[in-house]
């Protein structure tokens, strides 16, 4: 999730100690009363009463506990240190019941904000988490080995009508039984008959389907499953993808050691690279592997004289992905650190070296990859159908299958264009359930109609009956989704807890913003009339104002020395310096006040216009140029300006808890407190 400003503050301030409980008037799952607040608790006892709600022990012990390292390290921690926690959370809590009584909660902008956090927060939920767990485990041991496999494809697109996907079907059955009982080659067949435009490119990657050694990942998940699950020297039944229907035959299967990566250097032959012809590119690539042969570096020699520049721009490197069989093959047989002989593919003569090899990682390392891995994968969508499976089993689901059936007879061949429009005679039809649920949630076939008009779905590819049932079960999929997300507070302890703390952040972000951020940065006669009531706060010792000259390299720094004795300043240096990269030295306007700053109180003697010597301090080197000097004293306005508004801000803060702690009066059960963590 890219983080603005402001939901960066949103999720420090709900993973901080300023978090929300479900004591809060409007998310609350207590009793309300009539007035809408929040009741206390006849479950727990109550550690914190307001009139406008509770904080139970059970909840501010999960509070603390999850901000202050876990049960085990709140229960050693001090009544003090408990106490100090406690007062804070009070003044959270009172702040977010003055956001809730000035109704930021049912601001538009609010809604719409939190509803965004809400769907993006609730996705690691809505799995079926049981599969989602082998799913992650079959991953892990896949990622241990690699496959060769070849396939033949005949393509059918996804949305294809119902007669094209059963001939597409019969006809690779029809391929496999004149492989497998009929004693055809898989890679003449493939050549043949294959709908993938490679099998037929000689020397190519997938010629005759052959697509060389690839791991977990590298297809999509079905194909990949095929690939796995049959023996060497097999055939597959038919594999269903969004490409078409494959038959695979793996060739081969073997134990790695771990992942490598590969870098190459490519000659290639034409009028606009260095080699025009075969013979200069064989020269070439003959004289690259003598100088590797001799120790020349790789990386190197790649970015000299390779024709790949995408490649040769980071030493050769070609990552940890699948290449072309061939080199596959290479990579294979080659040990880390170790190059090839030069070969040559469709492409150029090449040299390839395996530059790095990743250990394999064990199942705890490699877990929490593995399962960002499979959400945004082909395979995702197992855990989604068993969660979809789920719903429907916990929630009676009946879907009526007549009402189905009324619709294909209802509509046209308009309708797959996206601009069927039904008839008002079948008002009353069409406002009978499509499916309904156990506890009375269900959803008509004008809802579904409602659905394919809003969206102006089209399924220009399909019969009409096709695309109704499309459409209906896109619909209901997400029928039951949205069902699942909106019953997750009430039956997930810990997605409640985390969107009340986002609720409770947004809240707080923007109250603290009118309240405190933005006011002291707007009134300007407000912050003056601070700075002259605390002049005495913001006196300063002695100050320079110098243009700093720093880098990380001795050398370059003896230059800036140098050239400053010479008289040359600030544009002349910079142009010389850093000609070749603007990352030699940084030039800037700095303050340093004396006894504050790591400089030497010498320095503070020197004159205006005067350079230091040499300064290293940790990596850096530095020269100042003093360019002012500023005697101890109270700072000016415009000085202080900064600090002042930080210390306003505070001072705002604490009027504005004052005026809190007067409207929101609490009661501390002090026996309760004595029993914390106990």
């Amino acid at each position: 999730m890219k983080l603005t400003i402001q939901v960066f503050w949103i999720v420090l301030i709900a993973s901080s100690m300023f978090v929300a409980c479900k004591g809060s008037k409007q998310m609350a799952d207590a009793p309300k009363s009539s007035a809408g607040n929040t009741s206390p608790s006849t479950e727990a006892p109550a550690l914190l009463s307001f009139a406008e709600g509770v904080v139970t022990q059970s909840e501010f012990e999960r509070v603390y506990a999850k901000n202050n390292g876990g049960r085990e390290i709140a229960a050693t921690h001090t009544p003090e240190q408990l106490k100090e926690y406690m007062d804070l959370y009070i003044n959270f809590k009172r702040k977010v019941f003055e956001a809730e009584s000035q109704a930021l909660h049912e601001t538009p902008a609010f809604k719409q904000e939190f509803s965004t956090y809400r769907k993006q927060l609730a996705q690691p939920y809505l799995s079926a988490k049981e599969v989602e767990d082998q799913l992650i485990e079959e991953a892990f041991m896949r990622s241990g080995y690699l496959v060769s496999a070849s396939h033949l494809l005949l393509t059918v697109p996804q949305d294809a009508a119902a007669e094209d996907t059963l001939a597409a079907y019969t006809r690779i059955l029809e391929l496999r039984d004149s492989i497998v009982n009929h004693g055809n080659d898989f890679g003449a067949m493939a050549e043949k008959y294959s709908q993938d435009p490679s099998a037929k490119n000689k020397g190519g990657m997938g010629y005759q389907g052959n697509l060389g050694y690839f791991s977990v990942f590298d297809m999509v998940y079905p194909f990949e499953s095929a690939a796995f699950n049959t023996a060497p020297g097999e055939v597959s039944d038919p594999v269903r993808t969004q490409y078409g229907y494959h038959l695979v035959k793996t060739l081969d299967k073997m134990k790695t050691a771990g992942k490598k990566h590969a870098a190459h250097i490519i000659i290639r032959v034409g009028d606009r690279y260095s080699a025009k012809t075969e013979e200069q590119a064989v020269q070439k690539i003959q004289e690259i592997h003598q100088k590797l042969t001799a120790g020349e570096s790789f990386a190197s020699l790649a970015s000299q004289f390779s024709d790949d520049p995408g490649s040769a721009n980071k030493g050769g490197d070609l990552g940890s992905g699948r290449l072309l069989p061939e080199m596959e093959d290479l990579k294979l047989k080659l040990g880390e650190g170790a190059f090839s002989e030069p070969f040559q593919t469709r492409f150029g003569w090449h040299i390839l070296q395996v530059s790095k090899v990743e250990t394999l990682q064990t199942f705890e390392e490699a877990q929490p990859a593995l399962k960002q891995k499979i959400s945004r994968d082909s395979r995702a969508q197992v855990s989604r159908q068993a969660l979809l499976n789920r719903i429907r089993k916990d929630n009676d689901f009946q879907l009526f299958t007549d009402m189905i059936d009324s619709l294909k007879a209802k509509v046209n061949n308009n309708f797959p264009r996206g601009n069927w429009q039904p008839d008002s005679a079948d008002t009353e039809l069409f406002a009978k359930p499509l499916f309904s649920m156990k506890d009375g949630f269900s959803r008509s076939v004008q809802d579904l109609i409602d659905y394919y008009k809003k969206n102006r779905i089209r399924k220009a590819k399909m019969s009409p009956q096709a695309a109704v049932q499309s459409v209906t079960d896109t619909y209901i999929e997400r029928e039951l989704i949205q069902y699942e997300e909106d019953r997750l507070p009430a039956k997930n302890p810990d997605f409640r807890y985390l969107l009340q703390e986002y609720r409770d952040g947004i809240l707080l972000f923007t109250l603290m913003e009118q309240k405190v951020w933005k006011k002291a940065m707007e009134d300007t006669t407000g912050l003056e009339a601070y700075y002259i009531a605390n002049q005495d706060s913001f006196r300063a010792n002695d100050r320079l104002e110098v243009k700093e000259y720093r880098t990380t390299s001795e050398e370059v720094i003896n230059q800036v020395k140098e050239m400053l004795a010479e008289g040359q300043g600030e544009k002349s240096i910079d142009s010389v310096i850093n000609q070749a990269s603007k990352l030699n030295l940084r030039i800037s306007t700095q303050m340093y006040e004396k006894g504050k700053d790591e400089i030497e109180d010498g320095v503070f003697s020197q004159e205006v216009g005067a350079a230091t010597d040499i300064i290293q301090q940790g990596e850096f080197y530095k020269i100042l140029v003093i360019l002012d000097m500023f005697p101890a004293g109270i700072k000016s306005f415009d000085d202080a300006k900064s600090e002042a508004i930080t210390r306003y801000q505070d001072y705002l803060e604490q009027q504005w808890l004052e005026e809190l702690a007067s409207k929101y009066p609490v009661k501390i059960d002090d026996d309760i407190f004595a029993n914390l963590f106990k």
